[in-house]
């Protein structure tokens, strides 16, 4: 039964198993779709066979910086790419232009980042009853498509010039004027900071995929520029020197592609169920082991379900144990799951005792099924 208490939500449940005062943080998903972190302090109820629990609500700030991150990194990226514009139109390189082309398409994907982590962030139960969190894996994959084309296009252009002008003694050499060199020198210095930035909120936030690719995006913009602002450079070695700009342009976008194939290759994973990593398996299984001694884990797998982990459980108790004791205990052992970094939940957890088998499963709001009774 829900209520609200000084300011907290209290939810005295006879489904959490009696325990030690004390308190854990866990992650509640509400009704309405709504991620919080939450403190659960338990103390025996007047039975002596439940946990009377409050949970208090902490607000968390992972949304909001992450948010930030993604809207700083669009309209930043609006300003550099107008900045390209002007570096590519009064000189002419090869390199510019792949650089250009990167943060046109840097514009349309980070949008589709911001799209698809609002709208998984976002309640829908009744027409996705899981979630939308897969959404941003598939957003970052789009990205990696649309990078790939784009790039495969200056592949293409800077070969033209090469074959072109290869043995002739006309090629266009690009020049960079002092304005063109320091723009693309704050350029440089800006993405450095950006990558930094959001690296750290990536380790922050390590369940959240768009800010990993933007921080690999801006890693790949301060590599290309770098190399956009010395191609163009290397004529003052010789007018043959001329095909340093193609390649260069040619190497920015082939390194582009590799990225983002290896990115790409990484969301595929998630979104198809990749088993999780031996650490994370380890800390259900010790987690489920000190749990309770009359708890048995007989069946325990973990997998990707999107960016996040879907943990599900089998775990027998004893013949003599109660169908309300083994529920309680079930539940209590999910809100300890729930608390793990990467874990994303639904959690399908099936205790056993002797004459009834109960399930139940968790998916943005607590559903519980029971069971009729068994014969043993």
């Amino acid at each position: 039964m829900a209520g609200v208490k000084d300011g907290r939500e209290d939810l005295t449940s006879p489904l959490l198993l009696a325990s030690p005062g004390g308190s854990i943080s866990a992650t509640v998903f509400s009704p309405g779709g709504h991620v919080k972190k939450v403190e659960v302090q338990s103390g025996n109820d007047p039975s002596g066979s439940c946990l009377s629990a409050i949970l208090s609500s902490t607000s968390g700030t992972e949304s909001s910086e992450v948010m930030l991150v993604i809207q700083s990194s669009v309209w930043i990226n609006f300003v550099l790419m107008l900045c390209k514009l002007y570096t590519f139109l009064v000189s002419g390189s090869l390199a510019v232009l792949a650089s250009l082309v990167d943060s046109i398409i840097d514009l349309l994907g980070q949008g589709a980042l911001m799209l698809t982590s609002f709208l998984a962030r976002q309640s829908g139960h009744e027409e996705y009853p899981v979630g939308r969190g897969r959404l941003e894996p598939v957003g970052v994959m789009i990205c990696a498509v649309v990078m790939g084309m784009a790039s495969m296009e200056v592949i293409s252009q800077s070969s033209i010039k090469l074959i072109k002008y290869w043995d002739r003694d006309d090629a266009p050499a690009a020049v960079l004027t002092e304005t063109a060199v320091v723009v693309l020198v704050f350029i440089v210095f800006l993405k450095a900071g950006l990558w930094y930035w959001c690296s750290n909120v990536a380790k922050r936030n390590p369940n959240v995929d768009a800010v990993k690719a933007i921080a690999q995006d801006n890693m790949n913009d301060v590599i290309s520029n770098i190399a956009a602002l010395i191609a163009p450079e290397m004529i003052v070695l010789g007018y043959q020197f001329w095909v340093i700009d193609p390649l260069a342009g040619i190497g920015i976008s082939i390194y582009i592609i590799y990225t983002w194939i290896l990115t790409g290759f990484e969301q595929v994973e998630m979104i198809v169920g990749k088993k999780a990593d031996p650490d994370f398996l380890q800390k259900v299984f010790s987690i489920v082991e000190g749990h309770d001694q009359r708890m048995q884990l007989d069946q325990l797998s973990a997998y990707h379900f999107g960016p996040k982990y879907l943990v599900e459980l089998e775990v027998v108790m004893p013949e003599s144990t109660t169908l309300r004791d083994s529920h309680d205990c079930g539940i209590l052992l999910q809100h300890k799951i729930e608390t793990l970094e990467l874990y994303g939940g639904p959690c399908r957890t099936s205790p056993r005792a002797e004459g009834a088998k109960l399930t139940f499963q968790r998916s943005g709001e607590l559903l519980l099924k029971e069971s009729e009774p068994t014969e043993p």
